[in-house]
């Protein structure tokens, strides 16, 4: 029986043992775990910010992308006891959820093949109520990109007209995701129907363009606006998360501007380095919270407007 080879790194004081390095990730392109984990190393400055304090699902990819996949939200048995977790009660059992705080983490993370970072949407100082709202665009085929491109512009409009500031991120895929930072002072069945409130108006707007049904046959080729990645347990992929697709494109933030002539394939994990080192794109979610208290209650008191 082949000896597994380990490779010791320091990384913020802590010894990690790297294992299968050479492994094919991406075949097309022949990316590497050793490519995934240097990418996350790298990237580190401009992602902690948007994990630390969020419990973390990831995605994991032992075999590669074209492979078999599994959701992990329990932190592994092995876990180092230097990694930070957060215990959530469950309906069987406790589930201890991994906390990203140190580029440490992130490496050890990838280690393990995991591809894609979905944290909360709320903090554990704050897990029932988040400071974040996110319109996820979905395009149903033979919709696209440039569809989801479109509609986003749309939400812009609306998000305008109101009065509040949403910032743009790529899914990584043909999706596009607008996150709303706010005050975390109203539940996630608030903020969820806030959310679809917003789709609403989209999908009342442009109808033969956009949608809000959750059926899939319901959809007929049109961007769906999905609130629900906003209620208690859902999670949206993070900035600067890798993706699983054929080739390891990110999920990354980008200016108004930028989303008009950008493309997915445009940011990748041989890229976005390079751009993430002038900076975080997604700073402002970070802190341009925003109150949407005086629009839920006029919401609310609305007879009219089903919220």
């Amino acid at each position: 029986m082949a000896t597994q080879v380990s490779v010791p790194v320091t990384i913020d004081g802590r010894v990690i043992r790297l294992t299968n390095l050479d492994k094919v990730l991406w075949p097309q392109g022949g990316y590497t775990k050793a490519h995934l984990i240097r990418y996350y190393a790298e990237i580190a400055p401009v992602l902690l910010p948007h994990l630390r304090g969020r419990p973390l699902t990831v995605t994991r990819f032992p075999d590669g992308v074209e492979g078999e996949s599994f959701y992990q939200k329990n932190a592994p048995p092995h876990t180092p006891n230097w990694v930070r977790t957060h215990r959530v009660e469950g309906e069987e059992k406790p589930i201890d959820y991994v906390l990203a705080e140190d580029a440490a983490t992130l490496v050890w993370l990838a280690n393990q093949a995991c591809i894609e970072l979905h944290p909360w949407l709320s903090t554990v100082d704050s897990p029932e109520k988040p400071d974040r709202i996110v319109i996820d665009l979905d395009p149903d085929p033979p919709s696209g990109f440039r569809e989801a491109r479109r509609i986003a512009l749309v939400v812009k409009e609306v998000l305008d007209r109101m009065g509040l500031r949403g910032y743009p991120k790529l899914s990584g895929a043909t999706g596009v995701h607008i996150v709303i930072p706010v005050v975390p002072q109203h539940p996630y069945s608030v903020t969820s129907r806030f959310a679809g409130f917003i789709g609403r108006v989209v999908a009342d707007l442009f109808p033969d363009e956009a949608t809000v049904e959750r059926r899939v046959k319901d959809r007929r080729g049109r961007v769906y606006l999905d609130h629900l990645q906003n209620l208690p347990g859902k999670t949206i992929v993070a900035a600067y998360s890798v993706r699983p697709g054929t080739r390891p494109t990110v999920s990354m933030p980008v200016t108004w501007e930028e989303l008009e002539t950008c493309q997915p394939e445009d940011f990748t994990i041989d890229t976005v380095p390079g751009l993430a080192r002038r900076g975080d794109r997604a700073a402002a979610v970070l802190t341009d919270r925003q109150d949407i208290s005086p629009w839920v209650a006029e919401l609310v008191g609305n007879p009219g407007i089903n919220f």
